[in-house]
């Protein structure tokens, strides 16, 4: 329970944040946006952590309804709509043969010795598989943990951070035999420094506890899970996803701020990347009569957000930004950040 509150309380510093910064904004503001208020703005939102998207949209939204020159607002069917319409056709893939192709196109470029480019193809891979696991609950044998194993040598060479994030994967998940079959294709020296980057974290795993499993297939990062709790390496991201007879279920978690998970059934909504803009339900877009459409992704395990603003006619990004949020000094500025590129566009976008 101490180490949910942590989370929670550091998830409360980046509400308050966007909330109350504009306490500090020029006093002004509020008239001179009353007066000027013309662009109707639908603001729809995407997370990989549904569960607290609900509070963080509704601070979001309220400061760009009070400090910009945009006449912003939700709608929740909508939003729900875009996002079940970006996963409506992941029922035709199967999941373990795409990771297995994630994983050899991986293997290929790294081999051949284009670090590089297996760097940037390990982040966009890694990204589709928590997307696909995300989405569609499904026991996947090993192919995650294949794919995090060449995502992980990938990037050991420009950041050790992602490095050890998919190393503590594969070092989790893959057994012995087949960990020395994939060591063996890669650098010993690289696969040395690895080892020692992530010992401490698997040695030091805990248990998290899975409630409310009941007429549920539950999965953890692929593997289907027979019990009601599971072990888990503290700062490993993992994705828990359950299908219920009632309808599905998925949770980014770490065993460091979780010690339990009540499986809450409801419609997939876990993003691991912006949702597609061509998946905006277009017809009853049409009916609101907008000026502007704005996506906000939050990604919690990231740490940034991307904003994206969509030209409601056109059905057109116009402009797009993300906000880094990985230190408490970008928390503090992120609204801030947020109406500056708003108003920014607003001023472009009116000169058009």
């Amino acid at each position: 329970m101490q180490k949910s509150k942590i989370f929670i309380f550091y998830f409360s510093i980046l509400l308050t944040t966007l909330l109350l910064t504009s306490c500090n904004s020029n006093p002004s503001n509020s008239s001179k946006n009353s007066s000027n208020i013309s662009k109707k703005m639908l603001v729809l939102y995407a997370s990989d952590d549904p569960l607290w998207l609900p509070y963080f949209s509704n601070v979001i939204t309220r400061r760009i309804q009070r400090e910009s020159t945009y006449s912003a607002f939700e709608d929740l069917e909508i939003n729900k709509e875009w996002l079940l319409n970006s996963i409506g056709t992941l029922k035709e893939v199967h999941v373990e043969d795409k990771l297995n192709s994630f994983s050899e196109k991986l293997r290929a470029v790294y081999l051949a010795g284009k670090y590089l480019k297996a760097y940037k193809l390990s982040h966009q891979y890694m990204q589709e598989a928590a997307f696909l696991l995300a989405n569609q609950p499904a026991s996947v044998g090993l192919a995650y943990a294949t794919l995090s194993f060449w995502a992980s040598v990938s990037n050991m060479k420009y950041a050790k951070y992602y490095a050890i994030k998919y190393g503590i994967i594969y070092e989790k998940y893959l057994p012995l035999r087949i960990k020395d079959e994939l060591e063996y294709q890669a650098n010993t020296e690289l696969i040395d420094q690895l080892k020692d980057l992530t010992k401490s974290y698997i040695s030091s795993q805990k248990y998290v506890h899975i409630k409310n499993i009941k007429n549920c297939n539950v999965y953890v990062d692929g593997q289907e899970l027979k019990t009601n709790k599971v072990l888990l390496p503290p700062k490993m991201f993992s994705i828990v996803t359950a299908s219920c007879a009632n309808g599905l279920f998925s949770q980014t978690i770490t065993a460091e701020k979780v010690k339990e998970i009540r499986i809450s059934p409801y419609y997939p909504a876990a993003f691991y990347k912006m949702p597609a803009t061509n998946a905006l339900p277009n017809e009853l877009l049409a009916q609101l009569k907008l000026s502007y459409i704005l996506l906000v992704f939050w990604s919690h395990s990231g740490k940034y957000l991307d904003i994206q603003i969509i030209d409601a006619k056109l059905r057109l990004t116009v402009a797009k930004t993300r906000i880094d949020l990985s230190s408490k000094k970008n928390v503090d500025e992120a609204g801030d950040l947020l109406l500056s590129f708003l108003q920014s566009n607003s001023t472009n976008l009116t000169k058009k």
